[in-house]
């Protein structure tokens, strides 16, 4: 698990080394670089598979190929024995080298062999064509920034920001999604300029410019002679051999437990494959919402090494940091931030239970949309649109308004679904109080943009919204935060439910099948046996802070500071009046959506602090060389 840099038309091995600098975190273990005329590539290492010889970058036998990498592939063992059937040489027993002997005799397309997370830039020296490739799944990051046939790219935006290529600007449509969403689907970020590439994507820069194209995805064909039994016997196959397969490491590793269905399982799962006693991990707020008696229950069953810390001190003295690494407002990553350096502290590998709400439905939204669905088709749903069109716009009266809203949208289940996902914009009078006049004018996206494409066909609204989640939510959400809160404390987390075999056979599943039974009702049939009734049956509440109780607690300071009108006039994208407004309520439960707000408002006004006043304001010597 590393970092990777480069360019490609401009630079020099200072500016790639100044680049790497930026992402030091990633790789505390040591640094590697390749300078030729055009090229230039740079790698931070965290050492996790041969230790002691496996330093990057990486080539072939005659050095025609070059390789950094960033991630694990998990079936490196077979495709190891697979390259020296070929005649190859390897050198070490990492599983970068591999990678540029499969390329030497299968192209950019050896990419398709890989199971695993990872990120990669590989040159072909004879071709002058640079690669970046990234995992079918997204589970390791890549961003890029391209301009006048110049190419800078890097784990982070910061690496990028670092090249000169592109100034920190922020780009408002980015924003606006963060704040309708709490994430930015799809390929942009919070920087003007600075790109993602795609998951089971490839980036190729030669001598005739640069092109982006897909290698794999996933199709969601089901099959149809699956029964019930069969769905069962594969996903207790499958899972099992991701766990195992997750468990490859030279040095310590551990679980993130919650107590919940899914890391519960891993920790079921590891502890059967793996004759070493498994270290397990869980981090409490010294709130009633913390699920560590439940941890505490699964690690004694299964004689776990186990470790919990009960934070006191106040959390969001710890969000510019957070928000810092994630390079995005979301207030959502600062738990992982802090489990994550509780982690680091022990272990410098992790396993996390992420994934199975993706694959098996596990969120309670999908049962509003049947519970609504009488509602939503039924002659409320006209009556529902005018009355939510009459009751005032103020924080008292929002909730009613987008609960209304829900109720009318018979025949657009995108709407439906966003609504449930706390979009906004549907509602023009919120966009005119939540931001400045002249912000809003300026403002042309909508969220929907970013998600009809996944309430286009005719399936139910349960399987759309679900194909919604695993491609934009998943990606651009949950697992961005995973891997930049884990690399933050130079930790890498592998997801054994999104091992790209589970993932594969589990797109398999009819959706008849994988809805039945409730909220993820398929797996837990499949865990029958494995994992203890107790948990089996245990409510979801998820690892996530209480906006009720924060407001209470640290928020409304920080709104008090961060959200004044003073501040929010010098960035000029909120409202105050919304701030105002919303801080004058009396404090109650149905205002958790306006908390959320100004939490997210808050994330704003520090990254705008960290990437866009601090950068501007520094010496261009400071932090970039200008190609």
């Amino acid at each position: 698990m590393c970092g990777i840099v480069g360019t490609k038309g401009f630079g020099d091995d200072a500016l790639v080394r100044a680049m790497a600098a930026t992402i030091a975190h990633r790789g505390p273990d040591g640094d590697g670089f390749f300078d030729e005329a055009n090229i230039h590539l740079g790698n931070r290492r965290l050492a996790i598979q041969d230790v002691a010889g496996g330093i990057q970058p990486m080539f072939n036998e005659d050095r025609s190929i070059v390789v950094v990498y960033n991630g694990e592939t998990y079936n490196y063992p077979e495709l190891r024995e697979h390259v020296l059937a070929r005649g190859h040489t390897l050198t070490t027993h990492c599983d970068t080298e591999v990678v540029a002997h499969l390329y030497e005799d299968e192209g950019i397309s050896c990419a398709r062999r890989l199971n695993g997370i990872f990120a990669f830039a590989l040159y072909d020296r004879t071709k002058q064509t640079l690669f970046l490739v990234r995992d079918p799944l997204g589970v390791k990051p890549v961003v890029y920034a391209a301009s006048g046939g110049k190419l800078a790219f890097g784990s982070e935006a910061k690496a990028v920001l670092a090249s000169g290529l592109v100034g920190a600007e922020l780009d408002e449509a980015s924003l606006h999604l963060t704040m309708n969403v709490r994430y930015i689907p799809g390929g942009k970020t919070m920087f003007r300029g600075i790109e993602r590439l795609l998951p089971g994507h490839v980036l190729e820069a030669g001598p005739d410019g640069i092109r982006t194209y897909s290698y794999t995805s996933f199709a969601w064909t089901p099959d149809r002679a699956m029964t019930e039994t069969s769905a069962i016997d594969g996903i207790r196959h499958h899972y099992a051999a991701a766990v195992r397969r997750q468990l490859l490491s030279d040095v310590p590793l551990g679980v993130s437990l919650s107590g919940g269905i899914d890391s519960s399982s891993i920790v079921a799962l590891a502890s059967e494959a793996t004759t070493e006693r498994l270290r397990t991990f869980s981090l409490g707020f010294d709130e009633p919402t913390d699920e560590l008696d439940d941890a505490r229950f699964v690690a004694e069953t299964f004689g776990t090494d186990h470790h919990e810390l009960v934070l006191h001190e106040p959390a969001l003295r710890h969000l510019r940091d957070a928000i810092r690494h994630t390079e995005e407002p979301k207030v959502n990553s600062l738990q992982l931030y802090l489990l994550h350096r509780y982690i680091g502290e022990h272990v410098k590998v992790v396993l996390s239970g992420l994934g199975g709400d993706e694959l098996f439905a596990g969120y309670d939204f999908y049962s509003y949309f049947s519970k609504g669905r009488f509602v939503r088709n039924g002659l409320v749903g006209p009556g529902a649109g005018l009355l939510a069109k009459m009751l005032p716009g103020r924080p008292g009266s929002d909730l009613y308004r987008r609960e209304l809203d829900f109720a009318a949208s018979a025949g657009d289940n995108a709407k439906a679904y966003l609504l449930l996902r706390n979009a906004w914009d549907f509602d023009a009078s919120l966009i005119r109080r939540v931001y400045t006049p002249e912000f809003a004018e300026r403002l042309t996206a909508r969220t929907r943009e970013h998600f009809d494409i996944y309430f286009a066909d005719g399936s139910p609204i349960e399987a759309q919204a679900l194909h919604a989640e695993f491609s934009t939510k998943m990606i651009y959400d949950l697992l961005h935060n995973e891997d930049t809160m884990s690399m933050a404390h130079s930790v890498e987390s592998r997801v054994p439910l999104l091992d790209l075999e589970l993932v594969r056979f589990a797109s398999t599943i009819p959706d008849e099948l994988r809805f039945a039974g409730g909220l993820k009702g398929l797996l837990k049939k499949a865990l029958v046996g494995i994992i203890p009734d107790r948990v089996l049956t245990k409510p979801k509440w998820g690892f996530t802070f209480d906006p009720v109780m924060q407001y209470s607690k640290d928020l409304r300071p920080m709104a008090e500071e961060y959200l004044s009108a003073e501040r929010l006039r010098r960035t000029g994208i909120f409202n105050p009046e919304f701030v105002r407004a919303v801080m004058r309520a009396k404090p109650h439960n149905r205002l958790r959506w306006h908390y959320f707000m100004l939490w997210q408002m808050i994330g704003v006004e520090l990254w705008h602090e960290i990437f866009i006043d601090s950068l501007s304001k520094a010496p261009a010597d400071d932090y970039a060389h200008r190609p």
